[in-house]
């Protein structure tokens, strides 16, 4: 893990890449911007990239029960925002819209020891400390070092309220997640799921018009020229991209946490 201290120039470097902390954010004042505050140690576990016009709402990461605590900052693309919050191991495309309520599976216990009981891991826990051996000992200190592996999200994903997603699955590009779902396995680009476990309900378009959108990448353009006309019809667009009379855009960025 990395420490670092917030700073006024931390907190005016996101304004100026309008990474907001709250809903249309005003500038840093007194000390303060958004949910965070000057001087604030935060730790970061892994580095963490955030593009331009992000909103990053939820506030400092809770985890389920036994899970790691979060900053509150993760890997995320422009143009996508947030109501909750976020662990530093996601990273979430381009255009994304989450609600509130998103929960992640990031709390385990070993299923391949002698038994699950947290005593295999806990050694502080006064529950288990009494009875804790050597081995016991090791083996908690492996299993704490142990990386969660959460979910990766694409471009133009819309996530509903309250719905948890496990570990290791990849959320589609154009997938939507209807409120109150779980997600134990990958959803397939444009599909939009729901339910407990989560399943296929309907796609958003054909099968040759998602396959356009994604080789297209459109994501990656001048926003300003893929949305100079908007309409239901994309082949436009696409034959634009395709005959390269868009640009793609540079967009800004910055790094939190592991910086050279």
């Amino acid at each position: 893990m990395q420490r670092f201290t917030v700073t006024q120039k931390f907190m005016q470097q996101l304004f100026d890449n309008t990474i907001l902390l709250k809903y249309n954010s005003p500038a840093p004042a007194n000390g303060a911007y958004g949910w965070l505050k000057n001087d604030t140690d935060i730790g970061i576990r892994v580095p963490v990239t955030i593009e331009q016009n992000v909103g990053l709402f939820g506030g400092p990461y809770k985890p389920m029960i036994g899970g790691y605590k979060g900053s509150g900052f993760a890997s995320v693309g422009a143009f996508t925002y947030s109501y909750s919050s976020l662990p530093e191991g996601l990273k979430v495309g381009r255009y994304c819209s989450i609600s509130n309520g998103l929960r992640f599976i990031d709390s385990s216990h070993p299923l391949d020891t002698l038994t699950s009981s947290a005593m295999m891991f806990r050694r502080n826990n006064n529950l288990f400390k009494e009875y804790f051996t050597d081995s016991l000992h090791q083996h908690a200190r492996s299993y704490a070092a142990a990386t969660m592996d959460y979910p990766t999200i694409g471009h133009d994903v819309w996530i509903g309220s309250n719905v948890t997603i496990s570990p290791k699955v990849t959320i589609g590009t154009g997938a939507v997640l209807a409120a109150n779902s779980t997600v134990t396995k990958d959803v397939p680009p444009y599909a939009i799921v729901g339910g407990n476990p989560a399943k296929i309900v309907k796609y958003r378009f054909d099968e040759d018009t998602i396959n356009a959108l994604l080789e297209s990448h459109w994501w990656d353009y001048d926003p300003k020229q893929v949305f100079v006309k908007v309409s239901n019809d994309f082949t436009p667009l696409i034959a634009s991209i395709t005959d390269g009379k868009l640009e793609k855009y540079h967009y800004s960025k910055i790094q939190i946490g592991f910086s050279s």
